[in-house]
């Protein structure tokens, strides 16, 4: 009789558990589907009903114009103790994997930025500097110690053996003597253990600045390309410091090759006054002079005009060249490698195309810029700043900006602009950013 009732204890167990594990895999499966649909706030909250590593999990993988709000949904269930540790334990599993991006991620969302920078000197190297350094010049802690956040992060480096790390990160902040002394020091104590080779080349990336110019010069162009100009302004920023140690005596090179160094990097420098300056009077609406700068810099880039100077050059052409604004935009559609940019430009390119042969067609109120433009306005829902404008979308009746993302969540409950508060649809509710 007893092992019977047991029996039937042990099997009532096993029903439950099930009940459990299997309403637990359909959560799990119904916010798999919710974020393949692009709906990742409903995803995470699926998530955080299951677990905090899943929930955490999530914002990682939601859409950086999405995350702040992911991250503040995730501040409402959670304490922040349990959030901190979430992202940390997420932090040393991307460290494990390698990768540097996404370690950083998880240690600024833990509320731990020097963590953040440290990452890329551990895992990236010299490569990821400029990164390291974004790290910090972002991050409001560090704003009134910038260079000796820079420096703890150099003794950082020196202290892991990443001695030529160490040593462009002082260089970066314009501390010429002090990174050579950290090469020469380290040069000095590997010969000592019998690294003498090691050592020549440390010593002679103190005399050779050239070699770290040659890296800096590539990443230019390739962020040039992508559009990337926020990393084009830092790398530039760490050239010019490198730019004072060339000379011809430590070089062992003639004048006339460090001159062409010398005269790429202004030309790089040049082409991002240029920029700045049609850009702000792209936003100014003084189209004309626009128009002019962005002729400029169609000539001055040559053979590599990059996708996104031909959008910004179509929409300064709009109104008085629509012609010549359809075909740029066809050009910028080639060039861009983001497939919603290039779909963006078609589209703006055929709406104009159809204006002009009398078809009735209406532009969208999205506007229509490169990938990488900036922005500075405030999205309607968040109050955040709206850093891409591929992602910003103005209601079409009063022009308040807002993410996308943002408002179409804004409108799935409410279904009117939060500013004047007159109804609205989102044109692409399936839209993913």
């Amino acid at each position: 009789m007893d092992t019977l009732i047991y029996l039937i204890i042990i099997g009532v167990v096993i029903i439950f558990l099930r009940k459990i594990w299997g309403s637990k895999g359909k959560r799990v499966q119904n916010a798999i589907n919710l974020e393949e649909q692009g709906r990742y706030l409903d995803a995470l909250e699926i998530y955080s009903k299951i677990s905090i590593r899943q929930a955490a999990d999530m914002v990682m993988r939601t859409p950086e114009a999405s995350q702040i709000l992911a991250l503040r949904s995730m501040e409402r269930k959670f304490t922040p103790r349990n959030i901190e540790r979430a992202f940390l334990n997420l932090a040393r599993i991307y460290g494990a994997k390698n990768d540097p991006h996404k370690s950083s991620k998880a240690y600024i969302f833990a509320r731990k930025p020097f963590a953040a920078a440290k990452v890329y000197i551990d895992i990236g190297g010299t490569d990821f500097i400029p990164a390291a350094i974004q790290v910090i010049d972002q991050n409001s802690q560090f704003i009134h110690d910038r260079d000796q956040a820079i420096r703890n992060l150099a003794r950082h480096a020196y202290s892991n053996q990443k001695f030529i790390e160490a040593s462009e990160l002082l260089r970066a902040m314009g501390a010429e003597e002090e990174a050579n002394t950290v090469l020469i020091a380290a040069a000095s104590e590997l010969k000592k253990q019998g690294f003498d080779s090691l050592a020549k080349e440390y010593l002679s990336t103190t005399s050779h600045p050239k070699k770290a110019l040659n890296r800096y010069i590539r990443d230019i162009q390739k962020s040039f390309a992508s559009g990337d100009i926020e990393q084009v302004r830092r790398s530039l920023s760490i050239t010019n410091g490198l730019l004072s140690t060339l000379t011809e005596e430590n070089e062992g090179e003639t004048e006339n090759e460090n001159q062409k160094i010398r005269e790429r990097i202004q030309e790089f420098d040049r082409r991002l006054k240029v920029l700045d300056s049609a850009r702000d009077l792209l936003r100014k609406k003084n189209l004309n002079q626009s128009v002019a700068l962005y002729e400029e810099l169609v000539e001055s880039f040559g053979d590599e005009v990059p996708g996104f100077v031909y959008a910004e050059a179509a929409l300064a052409n709009e109104e008085h060249n629509p012609t010549y604004s359809a075909s740029l935009y066809r050009q910028a559609a080639e060039l861009v490698k983001s497939k919603q940019a290039a779909k963006s430009f078609q589209v703006r390119a055929k709406n104009i195309e159809a204006v002009l042969s009398g078809g009735s067609t209406s532009l969208s109120a999205e506007s229509v810029y490169p990938t990488d433009q900036r922005v500075e306005e405030n999205c309607s829902v968040c109050r955040t700043k709206v850093t891409d404008i591929t992602r910003l979308v103005r209601c079409p009746e009063c022009g308040s900006p807002a993410h996308y993302s943002h408002l179409a969540e804004w409108l799935k409950i409410r279904g009117f602009c939060p500013i004047c508060k007159k109804k609205i649809k989102i044109k692409n509710p399936k839209r993913k950013f």
